[in-house]
């Protein structure tokens, strides 16, 4: 089944509605950041007039290869340049903290890669700073955009597989293990799943984290975390995160008359399967309802600007969707707004509670 028309909140129509051009400063030269800039290249009355490095040669390298011309050799700088509108910070993560609060200081929107923090304390504290200067934040969790996941809250709702029960994410590749927190990583995606498939807000309440274990590398960090919440109106989510070893990075939610299964790459999905089930046993199986949502097809990899004039492509499986997290972000500072009815703070922080105290609890 096609759902080519079926567009997250109508965001792409309200970006081309507006003749605002929003401008963008990125703060960050890495993988991501060459993603993100060919996407917010390619969307209406947006612009990317600055790049924020370590180094003055970073931010040379960068702006050359994607004609930026306005190259600072510190965060600093681009975070202060008054013509931005919006800092899209994609510094290493231990710097993303600091690098939030530097660009809410110069009164800029912020779009975060996650993890925006290394827990809900830190979390608080740059969505308080955002409040006070009254800024929009956007934790960069872009699962939340996609066409895919909104049809799988469309799917809940209905009452299609009845009354949902429990759901499970996993979220494991064999790739960085040591460098980083695999909770942190992956772990925040399968959280931010389970809060989507098990939130009821007609049900009062908190998540409770009910069981965790971890085992930890030699750098000190986790490298494969699992985790039982327990959620309002007797639900339960569990996953699974590593950086130690693969999974097939899918996830599903169990219904009293059916499962939603969401397969790879679950964190920014294409496809959704939906199948019912009753009978004895629920042994009667209906016939899976398939839904594609293909990727936007107006976002191509783009050639660069230097004087190679290559095409490196991304770097990212489905980076092109980093598209509707970006029209989110563009939609709601034209609105003047300080969060993302998508994702709102208060889930946000809610996620990071949970990642918090399952670090704590293992």
């Amino acid at each position: 089944m096609s759902n080519n028309y079926y567009v997250t909140n109508l965001r792409s129509t309200m970006a081309e509605e507006t003749t605002s051009t929003v401008r963008w400063a990125i703060l960050g030269t890495g993988a991501i950041a060459n993603d993100m800039v060919q996407i917010l290249k390619q969307l209406p009355n947006c612009e990317v007039i600055a790049v924020g490095s370590r180094s003055v040669e970073g931010a040379r390298r960068f702006g050359d290869r994607w004609g930026i011309t306005r190259q600072y050799g510190s965060y600093e700088e681009a975070a202060s340049d008054a013509d931005v509108d919006v800092c899209y910070i994609a510094t290493p993560s231990l710097r993303h903290p600091q690098d939030c609060l530097l660009a809410i200081k110069n009164g800029k929107a912020v779009l975060c890669e996650k993890s925006m923090a290394p827990n809900d304390t830190t979390a608080k504290e740059i969505f308080r700073a955002a409040k006070e200067a009254n800024v929009l934040v956007v934790h960069g969790v872009w699962s939340r955009f996609f066409p895919a996941i909104q049809k799988v809250r469309q799917i809940i709702d209905s009452g299609e597989i009845g009354e949902i029960r429990s759901a499970r994410a996993s979220f494991c590749q064999n790739d960085g293990a040591g460098s980083c927190s695999a909770l942190l990583e992956t772990g925040i995606y399968c959280a931010q799943f389970l809060q989507w498939a098990l939130e009821d807000k007609a049900v009062s309440g908190s998540p409770i984290v009910r069981g965790a274990c971890r085992t930890i590398h030699s750098s000190g960090n986790d490298e494969h975390v699992t985790a039982i919440i327990e959620f309002p109106g007797k639900k339960i989510g569990s996953f699974e995160c590593s950086l130690a070893h693969c999974s097939d990075r899918s996830a599903t939610i169990y219904g009293s008359g059916g499962v939603i299964e969401i397969p790879f790459p679950f964190w920014c999905p294409t496809t959704v399967k939906v199948t019912k089930m009753s009978g004895l046993g629920s042994q009667q199986w209906s016939e899976p309802e398939l839904y594609e949502f293909p990727l936007p097809g107006d976002i191509k990899a783009l050639k660069t600007e230097d004087d190679n004039a290559t095409v490196p492509g991304f770097n990212f499986c489905n980076s092109q969707g980093l598209k509707y997290e970006a029209e989110e972000v563009n939609h709601c500072f034209r609105e003047g707004l300080t969060e993302s009815p998508s994702f709102t703070t208060a889930q946000c922080i809610e996620i990071m509670r949970l990642i918090t105290e399952i670090g704590n609890y293992a």
